[in-house]
């Protein structure tokens, strides 16, 4: 009976190591590093003029892929001629930018009024949620800014260009590694990136090691169950007792994962439902057994 026990344990020591090793693999299949944010620089034949730019500062705030949307906010530094004050232009200027709640896509600043826009939301276009924990999202994002023609002056204080731009990103979403890539028409004018979200690899680990408990806890019912029809005993009733607190668990130990999405994801079909099902069999087993062999006590 001894042997029969240290062969067992020595068993379910390898089912262990190999599912550690399983998913040390997995996760050095599909992590992704976060690319190095590099400064924006525009080329030499599209520099910025001297005469003055505005600075736009983004800084992704907030990634929701069930909502499918990318929440970031703008903050401006005004240069040169275009400046009035710290965020005050020295005329009016509008801002195009395919912000998900932005009406017409535009936004007026005002001469002498400080340049505040609320947090814009910008559509996820590529990524399935389902995928989690290796999804993987991208917004596009796309901003310009005019001048207009101040009302009221003969004059207007610079000719009516496009105005230069310089762009700064900054990103610090728990839970998330972002980075953003200047697209082809990307220019000193217009600002033409795409914001690339995809899971931290804190989360990627925590969420593999969700799967690899679900995985131990449900073979080792599975074993409980066989060997309990394999003894002929009676079944204690802790071991019904056990095989059903986990059935009704495991959707709470599923959840546990951070930001998971409703039941479907990857991580569903690489543990959770085939986890259910063979907790449900080794229910069935043992309750099977309890049934065929108990005997009630004569009165």
């Amino acid at each position: 009976m001894q042997t029969v026990n240290k062969f067992t344990l020595k068993k379910i020591l390898i089912l262990i190591c190999s599912l550690a090793v399983s998913l040390t693999i997995i996760l050095s299949i599909y992590s992704h590093n976060a690319n190095a944010q590099e400064p924006y620089r525009p080329s030499q034949d599209t520099a910025a003029p001297l005469k003055g730019l505005v600075e736009v500062k983004m800084t992704v705030i907030a990634v929701d892929p069930i909502k499918n949307e990318l929440e970031a906010r703008l903050q401006f530094e005004l240069k040169g001629i275009y400046k009035k004050g710290p965020t005050y232009p020295a005329q009016d200027l509008l801002m195009t930018v395919n912000g998900a709640n932005v009406q017409d896509s535009e936004i007026t600043f005002k001469e002498g009024k400080p340049m505040i826009v609320p947090a814009l939301k910008f559509n996820l276009v590529k990524g399935k949620i389902n995928n989690y924990p290796f999804d993987r999202h991208i917004a596009k994002v796309a901003i310009s800014i005019d001048p207009l023609p101040s009302i009221g002056k003969k004059f207007a204080p610079f000719e009516l260009n496009p105005v230069p731009l310089e762009f700064n990103f900054h990103a610090d979403v728990p839970g998330f590694d972002i980075s953003y890539k200047p697209m082809e028409e990307n220019s000193s004018i217009f600002i033409y990136i795409d914001v690339s979200a995809t899971r931290s690899i804190p989360v990627k680990f925590f969420a593999l090691v969700i799967i690899v408990i679900m995985w131990v806890l449900s073979i080792m019912a599975l074993l409980l169950a066989l060997k309990v029809m394999k003894s002929g005993k009676l079944p204690e009733v802790g071991m019904l007792s056990w095989t059903g607190v986990m059935l009704f668990a495991f959707p709470a130990i599923r959840n546990a994962q951070p930001g998971v999405p409703p039941v479907g994801t990857a991580s569903d079909f690489l543990s959770f439902f085939w986890t259910e099902i063979i907790v449900v069999v080794a229910l069935v087993i043992i309750g099977s057994c309890w049934l065929q062999r108990y005997h009630p006590p004569s009165e």
